[in-house]
């Protein structure tokens, strides 16, 4: 399965598009408001009007980085 990484625009589109795609898709979500979902999930975004944009490469590897390396906990 192909994926893509998105952003979404505004917090509205956020807490939509995260319900919706939770409903009627996958979605993973990452630290940064970074989520992952299926390629063709970009349509159904689309079709519902939920605005959002690809992330980029550096927003990408920060997200991955923090759940490979988080930040130590201090006891």
């Amino acid at each position: 399965m192909q994926t893509i990484h998105i952003k979404f625009l505004t917090e509205e589109d956020r807490v939509r598009g995260f319900y919706e795609l939770a409903l009627h898709s996958r979605i993973s979500s990452f630290r940064g408001e970074v989520y992952q979902i299926p390629l063709e999930a970009v349509k159904f975004l689309e079709d519902l009007h939920i605005a959002y944009r690809r992330a980029t490469d550096a927003e990408v590897q920060t997200a991955h980085d923090q759940v490979r390396n988080p930040t130590p906990s201090v006891l």
